[in-house]
């Protein structure tokens, strides 16, 4: 069994026109979505053996708060194409993940979390700020992860805590 689980970054601040859109960072808000995200993480007892991160700030700020809210020892992998909204490439770099790994954590941007999550699981799923989609599929090896064989088992939103 194999647990995929996405989160779209926090609320970005917009308080500055001249930052690079990649440079945006969360904002107060986003700060306490991520928070709430983190303790319904732990509240639910999930565990992260891998954590990927799209590189731009909003998306790695989100990932850390999750990291040292949630106690999760390893280091944040970044990956460009989680950015650039390369779903082709996003596909292959899940199925190339380490298969001691069960339970994975993507950290990313919409439209393409959104998109991921509806393709994994043929459900029509829309992923606001700090959403959290628990996905699984009974499969031992990432690489026979494709679209349509994930169920989703839920979806957090800070909004509802």
């Amino acid at each position: 069994m194999k647990k995929l689980y996405l989160l779209r970054h926090a609320k970005a601040s917009w308080n500055d026109d001249n930052v690079e859109d990649k440079d945006r960072i969360i904002s107060y808000l986003g700060i306490n979505e991520a928070k709430k995200v983190a303790a319904e993480i732990i509240n639910k007892n999930i565990k992260f053996d891998k954590i990927l991160s799209s590189p731009a700030k909003r998306a790695y700020q989100t990932a850390e708060i999750i990291k040292n809210k949630t106690g999760f020892s390893g280091e944040i992998i970044f990956e460009e194409s989680f950015y650039f909204d390369y779903q082709k490439e996003i596909l292959r770099i899940i199925q190339d993940i380490d298969n001691k790994a069960d339970s994975v954590l993507l950290v990313g941007h919409n439209p393409t979390w959104s998109k991921l999550v509806s393709d994994f699981t043929d459900e029509r799923v829309y992923l606001d700020t700090a959403n959290f989609a628990a996905m699984s599929a009974d499969i031992n090896d990432w690489n026979e992860a494709v679209y349509g064989i994930f169920n989703l088992e839920y979806v957090i939103s800070p909004k509802n805590l």
